[in-house]
């Protein structure tokens, strides 16, 4: 007896699980989940990429590209993602840095400006090589052939 009362409760148990409406999948209620912040050295890198993609682009169609962030000069002192991101040879790379772009500025012509950009991409691996190699494969897109 105990056994039929216990299938007959299971078999009801089956058919009203069974027979219920699917529930609808919450809709997103528009929360995002929180990213880390870029460092203040990291984002005036990202800027200066972007800038480079540009000037990049620009002497592909044979054109003089301008050259004027002042973003350069606070580089040096901008906060890093870790710490030991930046050391001794930090500075001197980043002074190489400021002086290839003073080239792009003083350059009078497209051929010369395209040395100086590339001059300054060379820079930028360099850099990278001694202190964060994750960007270099992105940084060296950017060289002009």
């Amino acid at each position: 007896m105990k056994s039929k009362i216990l299938t007959i409760l299971a078999v009801g148990l089956f058919i009203i699980a069974c027979s219920s409406p699917a529930k609808e999948p919450k809709k997103n209620s528009g929360w995002k989940p929180e990213m880390d912040q870029p460092s203040e050295l990291a984002s005036i890198m990202r800027e200066l990429h972007d800038e480079a993609k540009q000037r990049k682009s620009t002497l592909e169609k044979g054109e003089l590209a301008e050259a004027n962030s002042q973003l350069i000069f606070q580089m040096i002192t901008a906060e890093p993602t870790e710490p030991h991101m930046v050391g001794p040879a930090f500075e001197p790379h980043a002074q190489a840095f400021i002086a290839s772009y003073g080239q792009l500025n003083i350059a009078t012509d497209v051929a010369t400006q395209i040395d100086a950009h590339n001059n300054l991409v060379k820079s930028c691996v360099a850099c990278h090589m001694n202190f964060c190699q994750g960007p270099i494969p992105r940084i060296e897109k950017l060289y002009i052939h």
